[in-house]
């Protein structure tokens, strides 16, 4: 039997404004930071956008699916990994799209998966991991009033993993950690489409890039060898793999925003179920389910200068700490701490950590070739140098402020 684990994840950033929308030495409450800040229209405007696309119709296509085969005697299973700032959004702007993951988280046939909430780097702060631990108590917390499911396999910002962070996922109470199959962790026999397990001695899952990229990013390209892909020939491929299970992790906004519905993208995800059920050896399970059915293979070991992530062709962290500018901003967020702290109010905490939001270090990458056109597509600033004073100037204000209002 394989176990196939689909999987998908969706996350939507605080947007900064730019610096000229700033009055520098402003005066402004806690109450009013975020907007002062935060283009909170420009999110809005981009939230509808990719909902249309994506969120609704995609959701709603799973959801009619989970409803379909949820009598079947190999029930069509799916697991989600939603910041907590998409959340957010989706409350404030477009609520009923909030109500069809509630309406999957229903079903009893989904599952919800932890991480940071606002989708930070937290996890490499230092060893204590304070921030880390909070974060992910605030997004444990939410999916709990939300969908009333309590988390228990965790996927770290954009997977990013290495032993300390097994470990402290560990000790908060995970039972799984999922990260990404890179090629130097499958030396010899090795194969993603196992159950691993950390030094710590956590479960770890890992995303099998080659078919999820299949599905993600190389559906479209008419120059792929694979191209058309049908259902049919992919679970004919997915078929013909004798491993414990698959998982296949997306991006969520693949579906209808990266390529859009008239590549047939929404029709395929519609006709797989049906076409994995002709096949007796494959089954469709949740991360969680995985951990718990299936034996550890052997370790994963990733010390903690060699940590990974799903991002870019290098699969490390250099997307977001990857020259001086990025590496300069990472270290001015985490300084400001003891002063954010220090002033005891939720306000500014709350936009500190809108700040250390993983999107922001993103786009001030200055990558060339085919990650940097990557780096380009989702920036939401236009170039390298905007994106860095957005953020710089941003985070001097904030640390200015909370220096003067510390208690």
């Amino acid at each position: 039997m394989t176990l196939i684990v689909p999987f998908f994840f969706a996350h939507q950033p605080s947007r900064l404004r730019p610096t000229e929308q700033r009055q520098a030495g402003a005066q402004k409450s806690p109450e009013e930071l975020e907007t002062y800040y935060f283009e909170q229209e420009f999110d809005r405007e981009i939230f509808l956008k990719v909902a249309d696309k994506c969120y609704r119709p995609a959701t709603r296509l799973i959801l009619d699916l989970v409803r379909k085969h949820a009598n079947d005697e190999k029930p069509f299973r799916v697991a989600y990994g939603l910041s907590g700032t998409l959340l957010d959004q989706a409350a404030r702007y477009a609520p009923d799209v909030l109500d069809l993951w509630k309406a999957l988280a229903d079903t009893g046939l989904v599952e919800f998966t932890g991480e940071t909430y606002y989708h930070s780097l937290a996890g490499l702060f230092d060893d204590e991991r304070r921030e880390f631990r909070e974060q992910v108590a605030l997004h444990q917390a939410k999916i709990q009033e939300l969908f009333g499911q309590k988390t228990t396999i965790f996927r770290n910002t954009e997977m990013m993993y290495n032993n300390s962070v097994a470990a402290c996922v560990q000790d908060i109470g995970f039972n799984g950690i999922i990260t990404e199959g890179v090629d130097w962790l499958m030396a010899g026999w090795r194969s993603p489409d196992f159950v691993y397990q950390s030094t710590s001695g956590l479960p770890v899952l890992l995303r099998n890039y080659r078919l999820s990229d299949d599905v993600g990013y190389r559906f479209s390209n008419k120059g792929w060898e694979g191209y058309p892909l049908t259902a049919e020939k992919f679970s004919g491929w997915l078929a013909g793999n004798t491993d414990p299970m698959v998982l296949l992790a997306l991006d969520y906004e693949a579906l209808g925003e990266h390529m859009w519905a008239d590549t047939g993208i929404f029709d395929f995800v519609g006709a797989l179920p049906s076409q994995i059920a002709q096949y007796p050896q494959l089954e469709w399970a949740t991360p969680a389910q995985a951990v718990s059915r299936l034996e550890t293979a052997g370790t994963v070991d990733v010390p903690d200068f060699s940590t990974i992530s799903w991002a870019d062709r290098e699969r490390d962290t250099s997307a977001w700490l990857g020259n001086e500018m990025q590496q300069f901003c990472y270290e001015e967020i985490k300084r400001m701490e003891d002063a954010v702290r220090a002033t005891g109010d939720p306000h500014v905490l709350h936009v500190w950590r809108l700040m250390q939001t993983s999107d922001h270090l993103y786009y001030i990458s200055d990558k060339a070739l085919s990650d940097g056109d990557v780096h380009q597509y989702f920036s939401a600033y236009g170039t390298v140098v905007e994106s860095f004073v957005r953020l710089h100037t941003a985070v001097y204000d904030l640390r200015r402020r909370a220096e003067h209002w510390r208690v």
